[in-house]
């Protein structure tokens, strides 16, 4: 090749980078608010009807909505199902259906899907979707791809322009400022006996949501967007255990975590709970970057955008989230199918396949994410390129404080036969927002003079 062909192939290179890792320019952020929702969804509905338009969600909560109680009200309790998917005809839904969905059907005759009719039902404070408009210009990715510039307040990048663009969209959307949550975790073992993993209540701060701090005080700060302590009250085995983890927006600076154990009276750091490392409150079932369908650092990943997909995923759920008990959810080999509410989205689907050299459980994962910023669904294979788990995330939002919140979740093993249902709140003290937690809350050396035995 001649050296004019290769600085023609340098320059396109060249430009190609700084498109990918670039803000958008003006006339495409005007988008958004128009055609675009704020925070880039496709704001009509769909050419049939069945998925409606954006229309701010919901915000007037239901007449037997009882405020902060940490439990929600159904608004939607006197809908009936519109389509009932079986074991016998999921193969005409089936470009609608996860691959983890499909293998459920094949497994179990008694498998089904409740699908309801779609409610768009997420919504958002008022500075979020202002913090949308200004991060669309400013917001980058550099350093290779791994960390996040010119970002607060709303997902960094409205309008995506790579798949690892929009897989931080994801793992940064919004769920809150300050919260406390109060939940259980639950493993049904392969001869159908539940087993409680987890009772724990967690505490999180999210600077990069806060909007006191401001964009101003976020950029001047050392760029932690999350903190997250966990305390375990349950198995007697974990009680009084304590993990810690902080979270930046550089990717490529290390992520501290620590964990505190009443055994040993000692706050150790914890460098390895990240990748594929089994998570200890999920009795090891599921990877650390499972958590919420994908958690962490992307550097071991290549992210690929799809495009869009219309599918069933599970939506609305305050039925089996908050008024359902934890043993009524737990049967044999899914949680219980008829008390999960499913209904007809637009889902961004993403392809996370391991760079060569990396090492991981999983060789590739599919990510399928509501494009309303709520949770979605999850397919993981193993190295062999057999489908290995199974995710699926609940969108259940907290109507009162316009937060599109997705805690409730269940992931199936198809090599073990077992399922975990995490993060269930109805037999638990449940879900508090714009909580006060004190300065200094989030330090290993707290964590260390509060530790119990």
């Amino acid at each position: 090749m001649n050296i004019s062909k290769l600085l023609t192939v340098a320059l396109i290179a060249a430009g190609f980078c700084s498109r990918a890792f670039a803000a958008v320019p003006a006339e495409e952020a005007a988008k958004l608010g128009t055609t675009l929702t704020l925070f880039g969804a496709e704001a009509a509905g769909s050419a049939d009807g069945q998925i409606p338009p954006y229309t701010g969600g919901v915000t007037t909560p239901p007449a037997d909505f009882k405020p902060n109680t940490g439990k929600w009200a159904d608004p939607f309790a006197s809908e009936k199902p519109v389509l009932t998917i079986s074991a016998q005809n999921w193969q005409q839904y089936s470009d609608k259906l996860s691959e983890s969905a499909k293998e459920l059907f094949k497994r179990f005759p008694d498998y089904k899907m409740l699908v309801y009719p779609t409610h768009r039902s997420a919504s958002f404070p008022d500075w979020y979707g202002e913090n949308c408009k200004i991060n669309a210009v400013q917001a980058k990715l550099t350093n290779s791809g791994q960390d996040i510039e010119g970002a607060f307040g709303c997902i960094p990048f409205p309008i995506p322009k790579t798949g690892e663009e929009a897989l931080y969209n994801y793992i940064m959307r919004f769920v809150g400022t300050r919260q406390k949550n109060f939940v259980n975790t639950y493993l049904m073992d392969s001869a159908d006996n539940p087993v409680l993993t987890g009772s724990f209540k967690s505490a999180i701060y999210f600077p990069y949501y806060d909007p006191v701090l401001g964009r101003e005080g976020f950029k001047k700060s050392d760029g932690v967007w999350y903190q997250v302590q966990n305390d375990y009250a349950a198995p007697a085995r974990l009680k009084g255990e304590t993990s810690l983890f902080w979270d930046y927006t550089a990717s490529s600076r290390d992520w501290p975590g620590w964990s505190y154990s009443p055994g040993q009276r000692r706050t150790r750091v914890a460098p390895d709970l990240a990748y594929d490392t089994p998570n200890p409150g999920y009795s090891g079932v599921i990877t650390m970057d499972d958590i919420q369908l994908m958690y962490g650092k992307l550097d071991r990943w290549s992210v690929k955008m799809l495009g869009t997909r219309e599918m069933y995923i599970p939506y609305n759920g305050y039925k089996w989230q908050y008024s359902t008990p934890d043993k009524d959810m737990l049967t044999p080999h899914f949680p219980n199918a008829n008390l999960i509410r499913w209904e007809l989205h637009r889902v961004r689907v993403l392809e996370l396949t391991l760079k060569p050299g990396a090492r991981h459980l999983y060789s590739k994962k599919v990510i399928y994410m509501d494009e309303d910023l709520g949770g979605g669904m999850m397919d993981a294979y193993d190295q062999a390129g057999k489908l290995y788990r199974g995710g699926f995330a609940d969108t259940v939002p907290a109507y009162d404080y316009k937060v599109p919140y997705s805690l409730g979740n269940w992931f199936v093993d198809f090599n073990s036969g077992v399922y975990l249902l995490g993060s269930h709140p109805a037999d638990a003290a449940g879900i508090f927002f714009n909580v006060d937690i004190p300065g200094g809350f989030f330090t290993p050396e707290r964590m260390q003079s509060t530790g119990i035995r």
